[in-house]
């Protein structure tokens, strides 16, 4: 059974993760001079030696690396790689997007005589005699544009065609919907 020592690096600070990582910079060149001790490899034990201590030296290389990342975090105020702080970011960077059906929903106040439902019904009557006018490709681009918030590229890749096709298929719908839903007329009786 392999026994697991738990070091308390105490508060997450700047200084302690300097510390570490000078500790495990230690650590790996005293692996590296035990490898090279049993080098060159004689026996099937000495080869098992050398990988398990290799092994152990490219995890704490890696613990390195981690330490090095959050140093430089820690140094600079920002994450490690990025030119520019969130502050300093352009409106689509910052942008966070949401599913408009997951968004609350605020009752709409009309000052009309008919009850929400009855109004509520015949908007969605309107909507879909509005869009059986569309052929498939045009209801399958708008229902995945309006009702599931899929960007042009997004639909693009999902139906397989050219996002320029999209854009048509987009530009034909909202026309006919637009159209479609102005001119019907619903009866309900």
């Amino acid at each position: 059974m392999k026994t697991i020592q738990i070091t308390n690096l105490g508060p997450a600070t700047l200084e302690s993760y300097l510390d570490t990582r000078r500790m495990l910079l230690r650590k790996a060149d005293e692996l590296s001079v035990r490898i090279s001790r049993l080098e060159p490899v004689r026996s099937l034990e000495t080869m098992n030696e050398i990988l398990a201590l290799d092994k152990d030296r490219r995890l704490v290389i890696e613990m390195i690396a981690s330490c090095s990342y959050v140093i430089e975090w820690l140094e600079t105020g920002r994450r490690p790689g990025n030119r520019r702080g969130i502050e300093r970011r352009a409106g689509y960077q910052r942008e966070v997007l949401m599913d408009p059906a997951k968004m609350p929903m605020t009752p709409n106040v009309t000052l009309t005589s008919r009850p929400m439902d009855e109004e509520a019904t015949e908007n969605r009557f309107r909507l879909e005699a509005a869009l059986r006018g569309l052929t498939e490709r045009e209801r399958n681009c708008y229902m995945l544009a309006h009702g599931e918030s899929y960007s042009f590229a997004e639909i693009a890749a999902l139906l397989n065609i050219s996002k320029s096709s999209v854009s048509t298929y987009m530009v034909r719908a909202q026309r006919k919907v637009t159209d479609n839903v102005s001119s019907i007329l619903i009866l309900v009786g």
